[in-house]
């Protein structure tokens, strides 16, 4: 079962946004959602991994799955906390523990993984959002120039980069998404694009080649070149979209992280589940 606060936004009709947390031992997992996303995005996967004996936490990150302005009034600072607040929930149990982040996730998984060294035992990035394209970057460089303006802009929500017509149906999508959170994603991304090599841990990487919100070969190109990770493997999709922990092959894309994490288990004769 899954574990939530009084603190915790509504279930909605369709879908269930909220942190969650399923149990399981000898190997935690922290996954992290995307810029304006919300636990959902992860809960298929942290589900799968949890059949498999997997403990798994999906944190929300500050000031989403709420309204536009309280996503405003964060920063990645913010976002950042949440992640390190939801690592320190997973060290009680003194087991290793791997960080799953799709999208902005991935980044943040990233400076969590450069800051805690060989306290994170791996990293998973589902399509990390280390460059956007080409032309969003020169529009929002743009945009940065309003200064103090910008954090009074909203953007309008576009729907979910998904190839899945029915899982695109579903995905709760913000209706507004605020300039400033956008700046300060590209903000994080430049923070944490020179630390990259300091990556030790073993490092699995997944992104769709149809990628539309965050180029599959810049990214690709840019975490197999630079992560310093001995141990680095990209499993390159070819039917899905960006949000791949909820498209097309989703179920290939949890059957790659428990095989990764059953890799980084302690040798204690406890085998995980795959199915």
């Amino acid at each position: 079962m899954s574990a939530t606060s009084e603190s915790d936004p509504p279930l909605t009709n369709v879908v269930d946004t909220r942190e969650f947390f399923f149990p399981g031992s000898h190997i935690s997992t922290l996954l992290i959602h995307g810029l304006t996303g919300t636990p959902y995005e992860m809960r298929h996967l942290g589900q799968r991994l949890a059949d498999a004996g997997v403990r798994t936490l999906g944190v929300r990150l500050a000031g989403h799955a709420r309204s536009p302005e309280e996503l405003g009034a964060t920063t990645h600072n913010s976002w950042y906390q949440s992640v390190v607040d939801g690592y320190e929930r997973l060290r009680e149990y003194g087991d290793p523990i791997v960080v799953v982040g799709q999208s902005a996730g991935g980044v943040l998984a990233t400076r969590l993984a450069i800051d805690q060294r060989d306290a994170v035992s791996g990293l998973v990035m589902l399509a990390p959002a280390f460059y956007l394209p080409l032309w969003q970057r020169a529009a929002l460089r743009g945009l940065a120039r309003c200064g103090q303006v910008a954090d009074k802009i909203y953007l309008h929500g576009a729907a979910a980069d998904v190839h899945d017509g029915a899982a695109r149906q579903i995905h709760p999508s913000a209706r507004l998404m605020p300039l400033g959170a956008a700046l300060s994603l590209c903000e994080l991304s430049a923070l944490v694009r020179p630390r990259v090599n300091r990556v030790v841990q073993p490092t699995l990487l997944l992104h769709s080649r149809n990628d539309h919100t965050c180029p599959f070969k810049k990214n690709v190109d840019f975490v197999m070149n630079n992560f310093g990770a001995v141990n680095k493997r990209l499993v390159a999709l070819s039917e899905s979209y960006h949000v791949i922990s909820v498209d097309t092959e989703k179920d290939r894309v949890a059957l790659e992280v428990i095989d990764f994490v059953r890799r980084l288990m302690p040798r204690t004769g406890h085998e995980l589940a795959v199915g």
